[in-house]
């Protein structure tokens, strides 16, 4: 896995390739031709996190659920594909994905806030199917907590047209 600071080149062609890869799996799994799958952009509500991006980090040193066995709903695929965050200093340094129960990606973001626009695509994007557990850790390596540390994740979701917009 490499971290990349743009949507350019090696990150922009892996972003692209998970997108088609769930347009694949929605019309395969689904059933339903191209023109009944919607693509769109990862929301907040698609893991399970109501409002904004935003999450409690309450344990210092140690590993913080962020996203709590949320489960992608039916005739919904997800792909993750980067990071953000609104913080200059950012108190969570790793990211940790457990797909299905067994972890899948493992993410060194500590660097995240030192970029110009406070982004990191990633090179190797996970998806997660339709009725497929997932969650989503953050490591504080700092010895104070925050109740609400703005970071949030890039992505793309396929779902069956009318599921959240029917354009």
């Amino acid at each position: 896995m490499t971290q990349y600071h743009e949507l350019k080149g090696v990150p922009l062609d892996a972003y692209n390739k998970c997108c088609t890869e769930i347009l694949r799996r929605a019309q395969e799994q689904l059933g339903l031709p191209r023109e009944e799958i919607i693509l769109r952009d990862l929301r907040p509500d698609d893991l399970g996190v109501t409002a904004k991006w935003g999450f409690t980090v309450a344990t210092s040193l140690g590993w913080n659920t962020l996203v709590n066995t949320d489960t992608i709903d039916d005739n919904m695929f997800v792909c993750i594909s980067g990071i953000f965050t609104e913080e200059s200093t950012p108190t969570v340094h790793s990211i940790r994905i457990t797909r299905a129960g067994s972890v899948s990606r493992w993410w060194n973001v500590q660097r995240v806030g030192l970029q110009d626009d406070n982004e990191m695509h990633i090179d190797d994007p996970i998806i997660i199917d339709q009725n497929t557990t997932v969650t989503i850790e953050g490591y504080n390596a700092r010895t104070t907590t925050t109740t609400d540390e703005e970071i949030g994740f890039i992505g793309c979701v396929a779902e069956k047209r009318g599921m959240t917009i029917n354009p």
